[in-house]
């Protein structure tokens, strides 16, 4: 069950930035590039929807985008500060939002 005043405008902008990353992550991806920007895109989407529909899942699924983002940035540059930091920040960021009491007491 949803809880009763789900985070619905955090939901909905988390899954317009993913769609927007997805859809840039389609170009890049026909362009030759990784696939990195259509995952993270599309996690983004599923874990805004579901937190706007006031799910607790949705949580865990932003988590999961987040590993993500972390271990494939890691792979691509290693632990190279200067190049991992404008990689990792930002979804960190979110993710302590996400994770805090702001957001997730109002997930069920």
């Amino acid at each position: 069950m949803a809880h009763p005043n789900p985070p619905r405008l955090f939901g909905l902008l988390l899954a317009l930035l993913g769609a927007a990353l997805a859809v840039g992550g389609i170009g890049l991806l026909r362009a030759g590039d990784s696939a990195y920007f259509l995952v993270v895109g599309l996690g983004a989407v599923a874990a805004g929807v579901l937190i706007a529909l006031g799910r607790l899942l949705g949580a865990w699924a932003y988590g999961a985008t987040l590993v993500v983002v972390v271990v494939w940035s890691l792979a691509e540059v290693g632990a190279d500060l200067p190049e991992l930091l404008p990689r990792v920040a930002l979804p960190i960021l979110i993710g302590v939002y996400v994770f805090s009491g702001r957001i997730r007491d109002r997930l069920a």
